[in-house]
């Protein structure tokens, strides 16, 4: 009788402890750019980009939980490049494409355990491929050589659990290091929207 107690309440715990725990996966957007100075080298404009991972929460409190995540993400940036020297010449979207893995580890608090939620945490990525590419051209070409592996910043935004298994948020990434080699700037922002899946 002693050991089918220890049994149970063992596994009272074990429920308990995984109840605390979240599992799922999240897709999005985002548009991102880069900061001065090299905006002022460069004119560059917001880029459309996608992200793609999975994300893990562990409740701490009724108000608070603790969530973090893993996923892939393109941003970057365009610009216009003049390919033809003539009085008719046009200019040329220029694309840059930065591929990241990413990885914020966000702190959200409900407000009376609403499901209306604010978030913010610290965020690392690491450069898995960068590209350039002029629209209309048929070859890309890669610049690792000109871009820098590791990417910090920090995330802040809000969500909205919109049903047990739904969740949608809008975030902003703030870069604090150089994303780019050579220039003071070039520091990556990225707006962000995404909706999440709880299994």
């Amino acid at each position: 009788m002693k050991k089918i107690l220890i049994a149970l309440a063992l596994c009272a715990i074990s429920t308990s402890s995984m109840a605390q725990w979240s599992f799922g996966v999240k897709a999005g957007i985002n548009s991102s750019t880069v900061s001065k100075p090299l905006e002022e080298v460069i004119d560059a404009h917001h880029r459309w980009g996608m992200l793609i991972g999975g994300m893990a929460s562990y409740q701490l409190s009724r108000d608070f939980d603790l969530q973090g995540e893993l996923y892939y993400a393109k941003r970057g940036f365009k610009t216009d490049i003049y390919v033809e020297l003539s009085e008719e010449a046009k200019p040329k979207d220029w694309y840059f494409d930065l591929h990241y893995i990413d990885m914020p580890i966000m702190l959200k608090y409900r407000p009376l355990g609403s499901i209306v939620y604010a978030e913010v945490g610290p965020q690392v990525g690491y450069l898995i491929d960068s590209k350039n590419e002029i629209k209309d051209y048929d070859e890309d070409t890669n610049i690792d050589d000109n871009t820098n592996k590791l990417d910090f910043g920090f995330v802040g935004g809000i969500g909205v659990d919109a049903t047990e298994h739904l969740t949608v948020d809008l975030r902003y990434y703030l870069g604090l290091t150089k994303s780019w080699k050579g220039f003071e700037g070039g520091k990556n922002r990225s707006l962000e929207f995404s909706v999440g899946y709880w299994f």
